[in-house]
């Protein structure tokens, strides 16, 4: 996207806008990019343009960071995630589609409207400027819903329930959850209950449970208690179910001190075995949920092609 920037700008005869030459610290910006390995960043940094994405080394990435704040790079391009995490102030921001590979899913998803704000909050800080753009470029069929989500205000739902149980093992191995009700209490301090009681159909709540159980005390219950088997069965903690207490195991605590997902955790609990070999244990710990959402770039597939020839271990799945 930077090449064909510069190449539209070359074509229109507008480069110069971008050029910055003669800007008082630009021998400074080649010295710091004629370091890198990556000879395109020079290049582009010529014509007033600067990448930024996962493939770069941090160095590299350090110096495009700086360069973009002095204003020696005027536009920055970057992948749509680490638009989220650039913290760059800009005048104009543009967002050049609107959807992104979602690999839980195994699709192309739109980005949430939560996501656009947050990257057009980069553009016209006004600390740094006294105006600012936000361009979004999507198709038409997609246009009316963006606008309307802009223009209008939509309530945050609440996520947490896709992490209760690996939240609810992390409270128990700090010992602030030791039974079911404290577990209910806990919930009650989170932005779910604030949302489940503003907008109970979003999260399973009809109207008839309201009736029956109107301060979802049940409901509350349920999802403790299923969060609580799922973790017993994972031998992550320990569930009484008459006397209703949790207790942390050290398996659990190993989990949550290194984020470990409860669904690695069943997976190691099933595969790991005495006597495994070296192939078979790598092999388990390349499935662990954590990893799932890792995909091959393009550019990796020949170097990874070439450690797949000379490996030590038959490698299940190919490259890919």
């Amino acid at each position: 996207v930077s090449t064909q920037s510069t190449g539209i700008a070359q074509m229109e005869g507008e480069l110069e806008f971008f050029s910055p030459v003669e800007h008082p610290q630009y021998q400074y910006g080649l010295k710091q990019l004629s370091r890198s390995s990556q000879k395109k960043l020079n290049f582009l940094f010529q014509s007033g343009f600067t990448v930024h994405h996962a493939g770069l080394p941090r160095t590299d990435r350090n110096v495009v960071e700086n360069l973009f704040s002095m204003g020696l790079g005027k536009v920055m391009c970057c992948t749509a995630t680490l638009a989220w995490c650039v913290n760059l102030p800009a005048h104009t921001v543009v967002i050049k589609g609107t959807e992104y590979y979602d690999a839980s899913k195994g699709e192309f998803v739109d980005i949430g409207i939560l996501d656009v704000l947050q990257i057009f909050g980069r553009a016209g800080r006004p600390q740094f400027d006294s105006s600012g753009h936000g361009i979004i470029i999507t198709p038409q069929d997609k246009l009316h819903k963006y606008l309307m989500l802009l223009t209008q205000q939509h309530p945050i739902e609440s996520q947490f329930i896709r992490s209760l149980n690996d939240n609810l093992n992390a409270e128990i191995c700090l010992g602030t959850v030791g039974s079911v009700e404290e577990a209910i209490q806990w919930l009650k301090y989170t932005y779910l209950w604030v949302r489940m009681q503003k907008n109970p159909l979003l999260y399973g709540i009809n109207q008839k449970m309201r009736e029956r159980d109107p301060d979802l005390h049940h409901y509350l219950t349920d999802l403790v208690k299923k969060a609580a088997l799922v973790l017993d069965k994972c031998r992550m903690i320990r569930f009484n179910p008459q006397t209703e207490l949790l207790a942390a195991t050290d398996l659990g605590r190993t989990a949550s001190h290194f984020y470990i997902k409860h669904p690695t955790i069943e997976h190691y609990n099933s595969t790991f075995k005495p006597n495994l070999l070296e192939e078979e244990i790598l092999g388990c710990i390349s499935q662990a949920d954590e990893f799932s959402q890792l995909k091959v770039q393009e550019e990796e597939s020949v170097e990874l092609g070439e450690l797949h020839q000379s490996h030590r271990y038959e490698v299940k799945g190919g490259t890919e």
